[in-house]
Parts: structure tokens; sequence; C-alpha cells
């Protein structure tokens, strides 16, 4: 009786011991078995979301049940981010982190740290910015605007996306190196940006993709990129670099989930937004917002991911001794 009582305690002992199985990787189950969430933080009709919604269908004939888009705008981009900590680490719930998630926290109090708050699952593009004006703005190039801004100072009204999102930033410091003062003015995502300078109640802004059919109407034109190096689709317009001003957006979106996802559970979703991402309909969907596939494993992309949080550290602190933040 006494040893028959000792084996059974061992067993016991030796179960508890073992590595907890996640209910998804368990035999004969499958994940998922319900329709995934994917935070937006912007709204419907933006760049970000009309290639996020590409990449989410695909996805989800890839898993298997639909990847469902949750636009919530707002809060500089960071909306999802601050969501995924408060949400289970079952997969079921993931989001978009912009570039602006990595600066916020060095902004203000923030429910989150992309150091230990986010299972980093798959990073998709990037943005390619241009300083956008209506067609008929009297500025040909971005010292036209320059040399105007330094006879009329603040007077010039710039939108950005954000109160300190990546484009708002940028132009900060575009303006600070030219030796300029700009009104900048903050808009909560690009549509609304886009349709304010159409509507003129703003003289110019950083703009991404969704210029792109503005441009080609005849309604808008760039007057610099905002890229590192020059843009594809418009090879002789001269960057910001070009134009003397050492200043450019470099602007990164992908998917996260919550901290604490299981590994084999993050590189699954991982394959599957990698193929997502070079669907046909993906790839369409970049071409017109004149983009690339900026694709990274996990692991890749959380290394840039605490890059960029250093970086964003430094950089704020830089534009805070400026007054600028």
């Amino acid at each position: 009786m006494q040893r028959r009582h000792f084996l059974c305690r061992s067993a016991l002992l030796a179960a508890a011991s073992l590595p907890t199985v996640p209910a998804w990787a368990q035999p004969g189950a499958v994940f998922p078995t319900r329709p995934i969430t994917l935070l937006v933080p912007y709204g419907a009709g933006g760049p970000t979301d009309t290639h996020v919604r590409a990449v989410a269908e695909a996805a989800g004939k890839l898993l298997g049940q639909p990847v469902v888009i949750d636009n919530k705008p707002g809060a500089n981009g960071v909306n999802g981010a601050a969501l995924l900590p408060k949400a289970v680490p079952d997969g079921y719930t993931l989001a978009i982190l912009p570039a602006s998630v990595y600066r916020e926290p060095h902004v203000q109090k923030t429910p989150f740290d992309p150091r230990k708050s986010f299972s980093y699952i798959a990073m998709l593009s990037d943005y390619a910015f241009g300083l956008a004006v209506r067609a008929d703005a009297p500025w040909k190039q971005w010292k036209d605007l320059a040399a105007d801004a330094k006879k009329r100072p603040g007077r010039i009204n710039i939108g950005a996306t954000g109160a300190v999102g990546t484009p708002r930033v940028v132009m900060d410091e575009a303006a600070s190196e030219a030796g300029i003062d700009l009104n900048v003015v903050p808009y909560k995502g690009d549509a609304d940006l886009a349709n304010a300078i159409l509507g003129g109640h703003v003289d110019a802004g950083p703009l991404s993709g969704i210029a792109v059919p503005h441009i080609a109407s005849g309604k808008m034109r760039y007057l610099v990129a905002l890229t590192k190096d020059k843009i594809k689709r418009y090879p002789d317009l001269p960057t910001l670099r070009e134009q003397g001003v050492n200043a450019w957006i470099d602007s990164p979106y992908g998917v996260a989930g919550p901290a604490g996802m299981d590994p084999a559970l993050v590189k699954r979703l991982s394959g599957a937004f990698q193929q997502a991402l070079n669907s046909p309909g993906s790839l369409r969907a970049l071409e017109s917002l004149n983009q690339s596939v900026n694709y990274m494993d996990p692991d890749a992309y959380r290394a840039y991911a605490l890059q960029a949080y250093e970086r964003e550290d430094k950089r704020v602190a830089k534009l805070r001794a400026q007054g600028l933040l």
C-alpha cells in the first residue's frame, strides 16, 4: 500500500514537472478555431489600412479563419499597442505596430514597453513619403517653400499625422535644420490629411502612397521626397537630403501580439503573414501605395525594435533640448 502511494505521488510530481503544452499545440488541436482580430491604429481608407486589409485577407485564407481588421485611430498610432498588454497571448489578438510605438514611451507614460510588452511576429513594409502640395501651390520645390517660410515665419501650415508621429517629428527636424518656422498641424491619419491638402485647409503635408492617385490625376504633386533615397516611382524628384537638409522619414510597420506567446505559435503566424505579404493582393496594394515588401522574421523584427527604441530615446532628448517637444 505504501509502495503504491509512493508510485502515485512520484507520477504526479513527474507530470507536474513536464512543460505545459499550449492548448493549440496539443495533439488533434487546430489553431485558429475562430477569427483573429488585427488592431490597425489608423482609420479606414488610409495607406496602412489599405495594405493591411489585403494582407489580412490572404493570411486568413492561409490560416483557415478570418483575420478581422479593427481600426483604432488616434493617439499617434499607438492605440493597438496600448491594448496588447491586456490581451491573452493566444494568437487571437494582434496589432499593427508603427514606428511611433518606439518613440511614445519616451514622450509620455504609456501602458506598454516595446522591450517587454510584445511578441514580435513579422515586419511587413514601410512608407515612401513625399511632401505633398496641391497642384496649384506656389512652390516648385522644397527650397522655394523654405525661402517663403523665412519671409513669413509661422505662416505656412504643414499638416502631419500624429502630435508626435514620425512625419511630424521629421518635419520639425527639417524645419529646425533649415532655420525656418513652420506651423505644423496634427491629423489623425493620412486620409484626413490628404483631404485637408486638397481642400486648402493646410498648405502641405508629408503623405505616403495615398498621394499617388491624386498626383496621377493632377490634383497634387510632391515638392520633395522625404525618403532616405530616391522614390522609385518618381526618379526625378529630389530627396530632402539632396536639397541640403539631413532628415528623412524611416517608418516601417509590422504585426505583433502580446508578450508571452508560444514561440511555435509566433513562428506559425509569422510564416502565414510572410506568405500573405507576398500574395497578389498584397503586392498590388503595395504597388498602388508606392511601397515594397520589407519582411522581417520574429528575431530580426525584435532586434530592429530594440534598436529603434534606443534611437528614439536619443531623438526625443534632442528634440526636447531644441524646444520642439
